[in-house]
């Protein structure tokens, strides 16, 4: 499946038309221009888990409320957390409501807001 051509970070689930510009966009960002074909509903996707293959970490299970959790007792905004962290705000909205998380992304949130959100399976 593709990723989304604006943001990038989440799969391309419709065709919108920004300017006259036809782009294969996710949900978030087909929003913000005029949809031009949306697939049929499809049935809801299991929550990723990343494992990196040789390494046998893996995101724990719950990561998204952890994470959300974390920066709220922090005072931030996801905005803010973004910014701080380099990343998209749509990154950050993902990983908080549980859909993905990388390890990469995983190790910067761990630092960052001082939480354990990766567990090594071996």
């Amino acid at each position: 499946m593709l990723d989304c051509e604006i943001c990038g970070s989440a799969p391309a689930s419709a065709k919108a038309s920004f300017d006259g510009v036809i782009l294969n966009v996710c949900s978030g960002c087909a929003a913000t221009g005029k949809i031009i074909e949306q697939p049929k509903p499809a049935a809801r996707q299991p929550v990723l888990q990343y494992i990196a293959p040789e390494s046998g970490e893996t995101v724990t299970e719950n990561f998204g409320k952890i994470i959300s959790s974390a920066r709220q007792q922090m005072g931030l905004k996801q905005d803010e957390l973004a910014s701080k962290l380099n990343e998209k705000l749509s990154v950050i909205q993902a990983a908080e409501q549980g859909k993905r998380l990388d390890l990469g992304l995983a190790r910067k949130v761990e630092k960052f807001l001082k939480i354990k959100i990766i567990e090594d399976e071996t």
